[in-house]
């Protein structure tokens, strides 16, 4: 079950803002940084199998510890900058749509990337720990929204199966094709003969 976005009231924190009328850490303020920041994370949540599938991939030691944090901090600067450009554009907004359980999803994304950002400050965080945190909010993140992860295998009967159906499918077209083939030879041969023994 999906809430729309209330783009009447953010327009109405933005001019609060602009006016200068919203004072740091105020509730204004925050209510408008919830909303700024809700559409990224709507953003994320409609491509969470890919996240999912990019934490599994440390996870399972198949991306190392720079590889991961790397990619998934640019995956959500990427969602930022998407969302940064639909609140920018009202009538966008006006159709937007979060989910029901965004707020804990985001809790859960936002506690990952605070790992990533936190992994070098003075030096770099033992990865026993890095691993740690990542996979207990990966855990609470399955459990909350579980999602199928594909493994490469998977992938493979998956393509396999995929390239069966299609050679299946181009099989019969071209048996109906000749089949079709036959039909109007063997019209024109009987036409012919009819033509000929008149």
């Amino acid at each position: 079950m999906n809430k729309k976005f209330n783009s009447s009231r953010y327009k109405e924190l933005i001019e609060l803002n602009e006016s200068g009328r919203i004072s740091f850490l105020d509730s204004n303020w925050i209510e408008l940084v919830q909303y700024s920041t809700s559409v990224g994370y709507q953003l994320i949540y409609e491509r969470k199998k890919i996240f999912f599938s990019l934490i599994d991939n440390y996870l399972n030691g198949t991306l190392t510890l720079l590889e991961f944090r790397t990619q998934f901090l640019e995956m959500e600067r990427e969602n930022n900058k998407k969302g940064e450009l639909i609140l920018k554009n009202i009538q966008e907004l006006e159709d937007f749509y979060l989910a029901e359980d965004l707020e804990k999803f985001s809790r859960l994304i936002a506690s990952i990337r605070g790992v990533c950002e936190d992994y070098y400050v003075l030096e770099p965080m033992p990865e026993t720990d890095f691993y740690f945190w990542v996979s207990r909010y990966y855990c609470q993140l399955q459990e909350a929204f579980p999602v199928k992860i594909w493994t490469p295998g998977e992938y493979q009967d998956l393509i396999s199966r995929s390239f069966k159906f299609l050679l299946f499918t181009v099989g019969l077209e071209i048996l109906l094709i000749i089949f079709d083939l036959i039909v109007t030879f063997q019209e024109i041969i009987t036409h012919f003969l009819v033509m000929h023994f008149e």
